[in-house]
């Protein structure tokens, strides 16, 4: 075969396994992501595992009842779990010198959810994994988030194949490096960005489809909307804002609507009831600064801001900062405790990729979206700088970007949807340049974040593993996993760049309509082109 025959025999090939390979490279990255850190490094580690264990079957063994009803005893590794917290420098190898896993040893402590301020779907489903050994069972939990987000993620892609482009695309631009970090923790976080950025488009594609797509879609909304609501109560909220949003894109005052319209009614009940039930949101509308019992972070980078500001000049500090807010839900002051900083380099590249999308979104916006995306928007404006008003606090204090991040999905598929599954309008070079700007950006982000752990970041060098002083037990190295979690996602995201030149129907199928200049034709081309190969 000459070289031309077995180049298109490849091509082939993998446009014909497309969806598989990009399941199965998704998966490692997350994996990837799942072993960069170590266990308790995510925020509030320690109250979200003592949660779990305190849900869990052994409950009774493990998590039995202090003095005071919000207090319990646990095993003291739960508690000491994030030894290296806020401090950069620190290596997780604290954690093997103060305590073994499977040390017999408890203390009482009132961090965990005794009194339900979160909601408790998500502690109890990681409850069910806890056992004996700590470190097995916080990376199970991850890694069930992980399944979670690509079960989820691989029902959509089958069931709406016109919506592969917004599917893909929503979480790609979205996802580097926080979402991925989060979405492989131990931190119930995962499940609002999984639930709210899955739910919204299964109940659009549950509205629009018929027969079978429609039962699978519903049951996909289902799941979704339970993964958000049951993990965090502004989640819930934010469940509650998705379904209001594929009621404006779609209410037709029909009876046949109104039928469809009774499985998001009751999930919204259902939403509705995990958010008033969780205390989490009684601190919010306090504002966390008032002495809510929030898991925000002070003391963060005020810019140098001493003075104490209230009233109208904090609103006014605030609304003129909340920029850096949103840049954060894509950057993250810093990872973890908030204590793994990105350098401009990762900063600028993912930043860039959003906004070169959104404005290409934004071309072609009818009205239904636009006023969609008027609420979505006024929701990530007026909620940040209302909990933050509440609380006397400024923009970098007890709000994370983290908290906000589901929203920012949810907004960035809301940009990228069309009605016709058509590709942007966007050359081929310019999508491989965003796909080259989130491959490097992601490479750099799992690098940093392994080296803060591994030898805190006044370690050097290429080389992960010279001078470890943490990794985990076993064979493979921390160099092989970086590698790995970084080829994976560049070779994801190459075979996601198509999806913005191509029509999804003919992406798969390796068909690259082209109109005069070689670049994406108009939907009326693709669907034309896409018609004449079946």
């Amino acid at each position: 075969m000459s070289e031309r025959g077995v180049a298109r025999a490849a091509s082939q090939f993998v446009e014909r396994r497309r969806p598989l390979l990009l399941l199965v490279l998704a998966a490692l990255t997350l994996v990837a992501w799942a072993f960069a850190s170590p266990i308790g490094s995510s925020p509030d580690d320690d109250y979200h595992l003592t949660s779990s264990w305190c849900a869990g079957p052994a409950a009774g063994e493990l998590c039995e009842p202090g003095e005071a009803a919000d207090e319990r005893v646990v095993p003291e590794a739960l508690t000491d779990i994030a030894c290296y917290a806020y401090d950069p420098q620190a290596s997780a190898a604290c954690q093997g010198e103060e305590f073994d896993w499977s040390t017999s040893e408890t203390v009482e402590t009132g961090r965990g959810n005794f009194s339900g301020e979160y909601p408790p779907v998500y502690y109890a489903v990681t409850g069910l994994l806890t056992g004996g050994d700590i470190q097995v069972s916080a990376l199970l939990m991850r890694l069930l988030s992980v399944a979670l987000f690509l079960g989820l993620s691989a029902a959509l892609w089958s069931l709406l194949p016109e919506r592969r482009t917004t599917l893909v695309w929503a979480w790609l631009a979205t996802m580097v490096p926080l979402g991925t970090f989060l979405l492989a923790s131990n931190n119930p976080s995962s499940w609002s960005i999984i639930g709210v950025g899955s739910s919204w488009l299964a109940l659009l594609g549950y509205v629009e489809a018929t027969g079978r797509r429609r039962i699978g879609l519903g049951a996909v909304f289902v799941v979704s909307t339970l993964a958000a609501a049951g993990s965090r109560g502004d989640a819930a909220l934010y469940a509650g804002l998705a379904i209001a949003v594929v009621f404006v894109l779609t209410v037709t005052p029909t009876w046949r609507y109104a039928k469809l319209a009774v499985l998001p009614a009751v999930m919204a009940v259902v939403a509705l009831a995990l958010f008033l039930t969780s205390r989490q949101v009684g601190s919010g509308l306090q504002g966390f600064g008032a002495g809510g019992s929030g898991s925000g972070t002070g003391g963060a980078d005020d810019g140098g801001l001493e003075a104490v500001i209230t009233g109208p000049a904090l609103l006014a500090y605030n609304v003129l900062n909340l920029p850096s807010l949103w840049a954060g839900l894509l950057t993250e002051g810093g990872l973890g405790w908030l204590d793994v900083q990105m350098p401009s380099l990762v900063s600028f590249a993912v930043v860039g990729v959003f906004v070169v999308l959104a404005f290409v979104g934004l071309a072609r916006v009818e009205r239904r979206r636009a006023i969609a995306l008027l609420l979505v928007g006024a929701v990530l404006v007026a909620l940040p700088l209302y909990v933050l008003q509440a609380g006397g606090d400024r923009v970098g204090q007890q709000v994370q970007p983290r908290y906000l991040l589901p929203l920012i999905v949810l907004f960035a598929g809301l940009l990228l949807l069309s009605r016709t599954g058509a590709p942007l309008r966007i050359s081929r070079l310019q999508s491989w340049l965003i796909g080259a700007a989130l491959a490097g950006a992601h490479f750099v982000a799992l690098h940093l974040t392994m080296r803060r752990y591994i030898t805190g970041i006044d370690g050097a060098g290429f080389d992960l593993g010279a001078g470890a002083e943490w990794w985990w037990a076993g064979p493979v190295g921390p160099n092989a996993v970086w590698l790995l979690g970084a080829l994976a996602f560049a070779l994801l995201v190459s075979l996601a760049v198509p999806l913005l030149t191509r029509p999804a129907a003919t992406a798969l199928r390796g068909q690259v309509p082209e109109g005069d200049d070689g670049d994406a034709v108009t939907a009326t081309q693709a669907r034309r082109t896409s018609s004449d190969h079946r």
